[in-house]
């Protein structure tokens, strides 16, 4: 079952970073309200977890990618953070 969720968390986040505002707030509350919508996430992790994820994968996306356009052309390295992320929040 873990091994299913990871892709549809990195997906989820994905889907919330590829927008026209990149600022840490804008990624946070979009990824959770992203993840809100999905029943699987929210069985695997509490409230709290998500906003971790959330929190974990905007501060390392901000990090590398300095605009959408940034982030837009390397698609394989956002996945590798949010799964990062993911494998951080589960470990805990």
């Amino acid at each position: 079952m873990k091994k299913f969720i990871l892709p549809l968390i990195v997906l989820s986040f994905i889907g919330c970073a590829g927008k026209d505002t990149w600022t840490k707030d804008y990624l946070v509350n979009d990824c959770l309200k992203e993840f809100t919508k999905r029943n699987e996430e929210q069985k695997m992790f509490n409230t709290m977890q998500l906003a971790n994820l959330c929190d974990c994968a905007s501060d390392r996306m901000l990090v590398k990618y300095k605009s959408k356009r940034e982030f837009d052309k390397d698609k394989d390295g956002a996945s590798q953070i949010g799964s990062e992320c993911a494998q951080e929040i589960m470990q805990k």
